[in-house]
């Protein structure tokens, strides 16, 4: 049985009121501590909340991630984000978004003050090439319309704990030279462009912003392996197709990859992931 949570309590309840007039969002919810704020945004919309609307969580205690992987989500260490659309036009090409958040979250941590960021292929924002951010995409029918949930994770300050044990190179903001980071900032930053971002891709698809990816592809033109359950791939990475599906020439020529991930990752720790 779920536990109810109560959100919005204390300091949060303004903290919601400005982002949701600041963004003119449905709804703002804060929850200091939460399962996960994509399960949430998914119950949430279950029981017929209005869209768009937030989710944030100050901690996670079943943070989700990719492929069924776990999140680190302690109280303080990172933002935990989940945004709900309904989704007004059909769009065959969703998986797409994943690369479309992505960009977003780059250009919000750019405009920020973070450098030398770049991108993994589907959806990780590195810096230097230790990772930074993931993300989680989810959907629901409901009524016969479609909805996403867009969760986003941002390494704030993890501990030192966290950072050896996770089995692949991370980073966060306050390694970065910004310690006072605020999470609430991150989230209507990243918004603002999510947003928009996500409306041109349900107008146009991803073609638009099939250049934009490969300027910032941290594996382009590099020997890749990328594995797909038990097949993997190897060769090198010639970016994205307007698809955004990963080109990789093999010594049998050219592949397109509609799915996977680029080795080495966390799966052969098998220990975290993307969020939300």
């Amino acid at each position: 049985m779920t536990q109810i949570q109560v959100y919005n309590t204390g300091s949060n309840a303004a903290k919601a009121q400005l982002l949701r007039e600041k963004l003119a969002l449905a709804g703002v919810f804060i929850y200091q501590r939460l399962d996960s704020t994509n399960a949430q945004a998914m119950r949430d919309l279950a029981a017929g909340e209005a869209c768009p609307f937030l989710v944030l969580a100050r901690q996670q205690t079943a943070g989700k991630g990719r492929r069924g992987r776990v999140w680190e989500s302690p109280a303080g260490a990172g933002l935990y984000y989940s945004l709900a659309l309904e989704l007004k036009a059909e769009n065959r090409n969703l998986a797409a978004l994943s690369l479309v958040t992505a960009l977003s979250v780059h250009a919000a941590l750019t405009e920020l003050g973070v450098t030398n960021l770049n991108l993994k292929w589907p959806n990780d924002v590195l810096n230097c090439g230790r990772k930074l951010s993931g993300i989680l995409l989810e959907s629901m029918i409901r009524g016969g319309s479609q909805f996403l949930v867009i969760g986003i994770g941002v390494n704030l300050n993890l501990p030192a704990a966290i950072k050896t044990s996770l089995g692949q190179p991370v980073t966060d903001l306050a390694a970065l030279g910004l310690q006072a980071a605020d999470p609430d900032e991150i989230a209507s930053t990243i918004t603002g462009y999510l947003i928009g971002r996500v409306d041109e891709f349900m107008k146009t698809g991803f073609a638009s912003f099939q250049a934009e990816w490969n300027s910032l592809d941290a594996f382009l033109g590099q020997a890749i392996e990328v594995q797909l359950g038990d097949q993997c791939t190897a060769g090198e990475m010639l970016g994205v197709n307007e698809f955004g599906e990963l080109r990789v020439l093999t010594e049998q020529g050219q592949e397109v990859l509609r799915g996977g991930e680029i080795l080495p990752s966390v799966r052969r720790q098998s220990v975290s992931g993307e969020q939300s």
